[in-house]
This record gives C-alpha cells, structure tokens and sequence, in this order.
C-alpha cells in the first residue's frame, strides 16, 4: 500500500560513464535530470498506474484497459501480496508477459516492498536487481522506471538509484484507493480522480495511482475512470507515452 505522497526526490537520474547499450539510450530522453517527475508533459492524457501488482485482480484491470483501448503502467512487486511471480506454475508470469505484450509498461516498485530511505546501500541494490532478474527472466527485460514503496526515497537512496540507472516517478493525483477498499468508501476515490478530471481542460494531464492489488480497485474504481478519461476526451497512456519517452528506453538487459 502507499501510505504518503513522494518526499523531495530526485527523479529521472542518468546513469554513470560506460552504460551498457540500453542504458546509452536513456541519454537523449530531454527529460529533467535530478528533479521529481510527478507531472506528464504530454496533453491531454492521463497516466494511470497501478502498484503493489501482479495479483489476482490484474486480469481484469487488463480487460478494461483492452475494451477501451487505453495503456497504463504497472510498478510490481516480486514478494509483496504474492510471491514466486517467475513460477510458471503460477499466473503471475502470464501476467507479467500480458502487460508487456499488450503494449503497458512494466515498472519497478522493488523486490519486497521495503522502506528504501531506511534501507541501507546493499539492500536497496538487492532489492532492485533481485526483481530486474526475474522480470527479465520472465518477460525478457528490466525495468528502467522506479516507483518507490511509501513514496520514500530520499539521500542515500536517490544515489543508489542513480548509480543503478533508474528513473523515479512520483504522481499528481492520488487516488488514496489503498485506504478506501470497500463497497461505500471506494465512492471517496471514485470522487478523487473525477474532482481532479472535471476541473481540467484539454492542455491538462495527470499522473494518476492506484492499485491493482483491491477489489474494489479493480471492479469499481477502474471502469469508472476509463469512462471518465473517454467522457472528457483525454486518452489514457503509460508513463514513459505521457513523458513523450520513446518505449525503447523504458526497458534494459538485466
């Protein structure tokens, strides 16, 4: 779950001399180095994330996503409310190759879940490489976008992950359905998003969260912001489309 808002974090780091070839197309992104990115730069789009995943609502935020024709971003976890996400015996790794395959974006939300301001060097390089490892196993490549669990990365952290090449995305419109998983407080993050979307105009975007891990998520709070993107004329993208980032760098060998 996410229990606050980003800290004052540094976002979008480039990795050090001698990348690797993948890594060496980050470069040319024109995205701001060593700011927060909590806003898209595209118009008119709406960047819906979902965190915490995979689990056994994803499916069905997939077929919402497939019936309106719009992508999103997925931060997964490899032990977080499942575990083993590369045991074929499992959904999970169908999962994965569904959101990659389907055109959404994969990203980093850490092996464990874990606290990373409060972790020290080597668990926070663990924890990232250990999940770059399996997603690449599974779906054939790594992660290049980071969403920190608890929205906390801050000092030691914000090096790490500059030295390990990851961007750090933060978000504009919470939608706190973590803390309103049920049939009649779900309407308090159904009000959230629509707040923030009527208030809008055409030049607008968001960077939206939420989580693919609850029920109500997943049945309720989903289908209503697709009908509510498609209502106002906005179309929903994933991260890297609303940065105006190419696919190819959202990814990288692990």
């Amino acid at each position: 779950m996410r229990l606050s808002p980003f800290f004052s974090l540094g976002a979008l780091l480039n990795r050090e001399a001698a990348p690797e070839p993948e890594a060496a197309q980050l470069a040319p992104r024109g995205l701001a180095a060593g700011s927060v990115i909590e806003h898209c730069t595209v118009p008119g789009v709406v960047a819906l994330t979902f965190d915490d995943g995979p689990f056994f609502h994803t499916p069905h935020v997939l077929d919402l996503l497939d019936q309106y024709g719009f992508k999103a971003t997925f931060f997964v976890n490899g032990d977080n409310w499942v575990d083993n996400i590369d045991d074929e015996s499992t959904p999970w790794p169908e999962i994965l190759r569904r959101i990659v395959s389907s055109g959404h974006q994969l990203g980093s939300h850490t092996w464990s879940h874990v606290d990373m301001t409060a972790a020290d060097s080597a668990t926070r390089t663990d924890q990232m490489q250990r999940l770059d490892k399996t997603l690449a196993k599974v779906v054939g490549k790594a992660p290049t976008y980071f969403r920190p669990p608890y929205g906390s990365c801050q000092g030691g952290c914000l090096t790490d992950m500059q030295m390990l090449g990851y961007y750090v995305i933060d978000f504009d419109l919470d939608t706190k359905d973590y803390q309103n998983n049920t049939p009649d407080k779900i309407e308090t993050a159904k009000a959230a998003f629509s707040n923030a979307i009527e208030a809008g105009s055409p030049a607008d975007s968001w960077l939206a969260l939420a989580h693919d891990v609850h029920e109500q998520t997943a049945t309720v709070l989903v289908p209503y912001m697709l009908e509510k993107i498609k209502k106002h004329g906005y179309k929903a993208v994933t991260v890297g489309e609303c940065l105006g980032d190419a696919p190819a760098n959202w990814y990288r060998s692990a």
